[in-house]
């Protein structure tokens, strides 16, 4: 009898080692589809399942073909932000506006192994938000949504160790400055930086 159940224990080990490892095969598999779908041309089926690809990928799969093309960035982009708080007497304070591109780019300089994260986490994160969102603060859909909370929890934690004060709320000013060629005179070489100073967004008590 032990030798039995023994027999169907080691059935049922490998029934779920099995099944595991499909999964996990099926996972992988589904995994590169995805992925194909996102950095090949448009086509039929990536337009049809757009929304499906884009839940998978974004924010943490994303891929590009930069490495082999890079393209130059027409612009630089400062991010600054203001934080507030309750004080003690019912009224609430804030904060100046504090560089968070400064700190990041202050982690660069003279580094010779940057953190891929002080370099263009900040940025891209910006550059999603605005993709999503265009001229509009408004999160129209879930994706929105999702960009703009990742754009929030970068911005609190370059600012928590500036802020004078651990906050509530937060907002962003981005300043988008054009790169010009040098010497051009025309009127895009001299197109002034815009301003945009987003919506105060809530956080929770430990800045997260």
């Amino acid at each position: 009898m032990r030798q039995r159940y023994g027999e169907l224990d080691d059935k049922r080990l490998r029934l779920a080692k099995g099944a595991v490892a499909g999964l996990c095969a099926t996972a992988a598999l589904a995994h590169v589809l995805l992925v194909f779908l996102h950095v090949a041309p448009s086509n039929p089926v990536s337009q049809r399942y757009q929304e499906q690809i884009d839940a998978w990928i974004n924010p943490y799969f994303e891929q590009n073909w930069l490495l082999f093309a890079p393209n130059p960035e027409p612009t630089r982009t400062y991010i600054y932000a203001r934080t507030g708080w309750d004080t003690p007497e019912g009224g609430h304070g804030t904060s100046d506006w504090l560089d968070i591109t400064a700190a990041d780019d202050a982690a660069i300089t003279h580094n010779p192994y940057p953190s891929r994260t002080n370099q263009s986490m900040l940025r891209r994160a910006w550059s999603a938000y605005q993709w999503a969102h265009g001229d509009s603060d408004v999160s129209e859909n879930e994706w929105a949504q999702i960009r703009a909370e990742y754009l929030r929890n970068i911005a609190v934690q370059r600012a928590t160790p500036l802020s004078p004060q651990p906050f509530q709320v937060i907002r962003l000013k981005v300043v988008t400055e054009p790169i010009t060629v040098p010497g051009d005179t025309s009127e895009t070489g001299s197109a002034e930086p815009v301003t945009r100073i987003l919506p105060w967004w809530n956080v929770t008590s430990d800045g997260s």
